[in-house]
């Protein structure tokens, strides 16, 4: 029976009848389109795998038209790209990463054009000091209505909807708005952001982020965002997860950042608790879940993808029932998550890359669709 009844949630989810209400209610065709078939993906524990600025540089390169250690590595793109827009605030030309942002742009579009998923964090400067992102003085109530840096925070909104609102795909006559998961204040739960569990309180961060989306929304007029509640991983319990938790309403996705500082067993043990904390409180709660960051700097295991990451991804019922996992940059050889043509790890990447579960860019089905039409 319970078998029979998850049958036809699938078929329900493949259609849109099950749908949850998105956080914005207008939200463009195309973007309710990817919620729902990242939905799918996750239920059917198709994981599409993710790299941070894939296509802008890679380890001993940059700027190479067609160039990602990805495709590099395995012969393939990845399926999700994701992007930074630190130093935006600033109206600078390129963010914190040293990518210039006119450039990011046609990177974007590239990826997406290609069937690609698309997602924007943002470490913003600190409104009260003017340090990075990393600077951990208390700085969410300034940027609350009626706080001193409020109206700077407006103004970097609008930045924000600039940028999105000029990512645009299709043919010349008929363009439209890039769908994009959007990623603020991201992991909360610690304490390296101004915007961290010690620098604020549970009813100033929901305040903040119900602001954010609301202004972007309704004020902006910018209906192609998806919102991703990313956590870090360290806590015990959805009631900890939660603790900053805005609402359903505000909110499409769930997500943890994961980082194997320390690869050992205790690490994994706890990897696969929190993973099953998030898929079953994302899928009780109609949302999207996701490895939003993982890695393993400079992945000195020649087996690691498969025998460790892989397998622990899913070892249970629960595991594995993510959208997607996005490792983070390759900036050296020292600093890199994903292999690159001859590191320690990549004849096992290519092993990861041809599992069942794993889907890269020429795996995708078209998420710009209801259906689950192939892409031409």
């Amino acid at each position: 029976m319970q078998r029979h009844l998850y049958t036809i949630f699938l078929v329900l989810i493949s259609t849109g009848l099950a749908g949850q209400q998105l956080a914005d209610a207008l939200a463009t065709p195309r973007t309710k389109a990817l919620f729902n078939n990242l939905q799918k993906a996750a239920l059917e524990r198709k994981i599409l795998f993710g790299h941070q600025d894939d296509l802008a540089y890679g380890v001993g390169w940059t700027k190479v038209p067609g160039g990602s250690d990805v495709r590099f590595a395995c012969g393939d793109y990845p399926a999700v790209y994701g992007w930074e827009l630190g130093n935006l605030e600033h109206d600078s030309a390129a963010n914190i990463d040293r990518v210039n942002f006119k450039q990011m742009k046609t990177w974007i579009r590239e990826g997406y054009e290609r069937g690609g998923v698309i997602t924007l964090s943002w470490h913003m400067d600190n409104y009260h000091t003017g340090g990075s992102a990393w600077d951990t003085t208390a700085a969410v109530r300034d940027i609350l209505p009626g706080g001193r840096a409020h109206d700077a925070y407006k103004q970097d909104l609008d930045r924000l909807a600039n940028f999105v609102n000029d990512l645009r795909g299709g043919s010349v006559f008929r363009r439209h708005h890039i769908p994009v998961i959007f990623r603020p204040f991201h992991e909360h739960t610690g304490a390296w952001f101004w915007w961290g569990k010690t620098h604020t309180s549970p009813e100033d961060f929901k305040a903040l982020w119900k602001f954010t989306v609301s202004y972007l929304r309704d004020e902006k007029k910018v209906h192609h965002l998806l919102y991703s509640f990313s956590t870090s991983y360290n806590f015990e319990n959805e009631s900890e997860m939660l603790e900053f938790y805005p609402g359903d309403e505000w909110v499409d996705m769930l997500g943890i950042d994961f980082y194997a500082y320390n690869n050992n067993p205790e690490t994994w043990a706890e990897f696969r608790k929190v993973q099953t904390i998030l898929v079953q409180t994302a899928e009780k709660r109609g949302k999207v879940p996701a490895l939003t960051e993982f890695g393993f700097e400079a992945i000195p295991q020649s087996d690691w993808w498969t025998n460790v990451f892989l397998k622990n991804l899913l070892d249970d019922p629960f595991a594995g029932r993510i959208a997607y996992a996005c490792a983070w940059r390759n900036a050296n050889t020292k600093h890199h998550y994903v292999p690159y043509p001859g590191s320690t790890s990549a004849a096992d990447f290519q092993e990861f890359y041809r599992h069942e579960n794993t889907l890269f860019e020429k795996d995708l089905w078209n998420f710009y669709k209801w259906s689950s039409e192939r892409r031409p």
